[in-house]
């Protein structure tokens, strides 16, 4: 598999609830200087909430996250984190990266926040950020995002994982 994408991926009631939670005035955002390790670009920044990472539970927003779990069918959590980029004049393109290294059996998952005109690069295709949208592929697999210039912010949760 190189990647697979699938709308409208939770049931809107399902949606509706992890989208309210992370944009409620005081869901916990906390600033990276980066986007990747080693990344030491001006706009290469944002805000990110860990909710799951070192095997335990990080955050009380955990919750949310269940049907999310439940759909995907996984055997072990690795990470879990939202990351939020915030508007910018330009589209930026952040740095290519593998979310875990080589030859392991982890997947990845993006699961999209927010429609905007931000992206996922990905084997030389942009994905669009979609709403509820999903975005699988090994975690292995090089690629990259971007922010958004259409709205206040682009907001994903990236999902690390074993089947």
């Amino acid at each position: 598999m190189s990647f697979k994408v699938i709308n409208n991926f939770l049931s809107n009631k399902n949606y509706k609830v992890i989208n309210n939670a992370m944009n409620e005035e005081y869901f916990p955002w906390y600033y990276n200087n980066y986007k990747v390790d080693g990344d030491n670009e001006l706009f290469h920044y944002q805000m990110t909430h860990v909710f799951y990472r070192d095997g335990k539970i990080n955050s009380s927003y955990f919750y949310i996250l269940e049907p999310l779990f439940k759909k995907i069918k996984l055997k072990t959590l690795i990470r879990v984190k939202a990351n939020l980029n915030p508007i910018s004049e330009t589209l930026v393109e952040f740095s290519k990266h593998k979310d875990t290294p080589k030859n392991t059996k982890n997947k990845s998952m993006i699961y999209y926040i927010n429609s905007n005109n931000g992206y996922t690069k990905i084997k030389n295709k942009k994905i669009k950020s979609t709403a509820n949208k999903a975005l699988f592929f090994p975690s292995d697999t090089i690629h990259n995002g971007t922010n958004s210039t259409d709205c206040n912010n682009r907001m994903v949760i990236n999902i690390i994982y074993v089947v």
